[in-house]
């Protein structure tokens, strides 16, 4: 077991509930529908923000997803070595503990990013009207996508065309922003990716130098189950 200091990160909780700085959450107070297997007695959260977000967009309840950091107020296991633990194929929140959280704040300033094989700069912008980034059909997308999860860039890096090495940029938008319809309450509940779309430009603010990409089985197995899609003719996108 470790506690949050031990690991240098802040611990997230993602959630429903209406929460205030100083309000603690008790173990087993709330269950969120992503994760049947949560344990009785425990309370869950993540150092990865991703994994809150996710938990908080598919937590039951009918409040706003929220993330918050908090504060352990005990011992604290990761929940994956645990005999109990089914994994649910995202990013979840994977750390428990059989002691409270206390709120420390919410989290509601959020980095936007943008993941494909085009080369940028800062204060480039990325407008619609050009080639698709995704799919094997030729086509000129009406939109430009965009993350709030550093996961989904991740996938929008490494599933574009071309032959560019993957990147990631943060970006901000110049126009509405709009969730993305092609995976809003489709697999899942809400916009569990935090996937939008918008017809304005998204202005370049930075490259994230440093990521670590998903595993080349879970890519590969990606890019065959799309191309499997595109020759079924399932592979449509709204656009």
């Amino acid at each position: 077991m470790v506690f949050a200091w031990e690991i240098g990160r802040p611990w997230y909780h993602g959630t429903r509930a209406d929460l205030l700085p100083g309000d603690v959450i008790e173990p087993g107070a709330q269950r969120n529908s992503e994760t049947s297997h949560d344990a009785p007695g425990h309370v869950y959260l993540t150092p990865d923000l991703d994994g809150a977000i996710w938990g908080a967009e598919l937590a039951s309840g009918e409040g706003h997803p929220r993330v918050y950091v908090v504060e352990p107020l005990g011992p604290v296991e990761d929940a994956v070595n645990a005999a109990d633990w089914l994994a649910p194929g995202h990013p979840s929140m994977s750390w428990r503990s059989g002691e409270p959280l206390r709120v420390a704040r919410e989290v509601t300033e959020w980095s936007l990013y943008h993941g494909t094989r085009a080369d940028f700069r800062p204060g480039d912008l990325i407008v619609p009207g050009r080639p698709a980034n995704f799919g094997e059909t030729p086509r000129t997308s009406n939109h430009v996508y965009l993350t709030r999860t550093l996961d989904a860039a991740k996938w929008g890096a490494e599933l574009s065309s071309g032959e560019g090495r993957g990147r990631i940029y943060i970006v901000e938008p110049t126009g509405p922003l709009e969730d993305d319809p092609n995976v809003t309450d489709k697999k899942f509940r809400g916009n569990p990716t935090k996937s939008f779309r918008s017809r304005e430009a998204l202005r370049v603010i930075g490259e994230l130098e440093h990521w670590t990409g998903h595993p080349v089985e879970a890519v590969r197995a990606m890019k065959d189950g799309l191309a499997r899609l595109e020759a079924a003719g399932k592979a449509v996108i709204d656009d």
